[in-house]
């Protein structure tokens, strides 16, 4: 079994926070997180703003992101 959660991305949202992208469990069921965590002092913390989902809407997600990336450009935003 997996030692969780497992921090599979991190960037940085701002000067304050970072985004995090962890797979971690809840009552013994897989979830993927995408949350903001901010720093106090040297310490990241966990925000409220993020979304927490099962794993198995993980496809789902992944696809979603691949289509808004692809719109995105077509827009000019990136």
């Amino acid at each position: 079994m997996a030692n969780f959660p497992i921090v599979v991305a991190e960037f940085d949202k701002n000067s304050r926070g970072v985004v995090r992208v962890t797979l971690d469990e809840y009552h013994g069921r897989p979830m993927i997180s995408v949350r903001v965590w901010y720093y106090v002092g040297a310490t990241l913390k966990p925000g409220r703003a993020g979304v927490t989902m099962a794993l198995a809407h993980l496809p789902a997600l992944a696809e979603g992101m691949q289509l808004a990336v692809a719109r995105a450009k077509v827009e000019g935003l990136l």
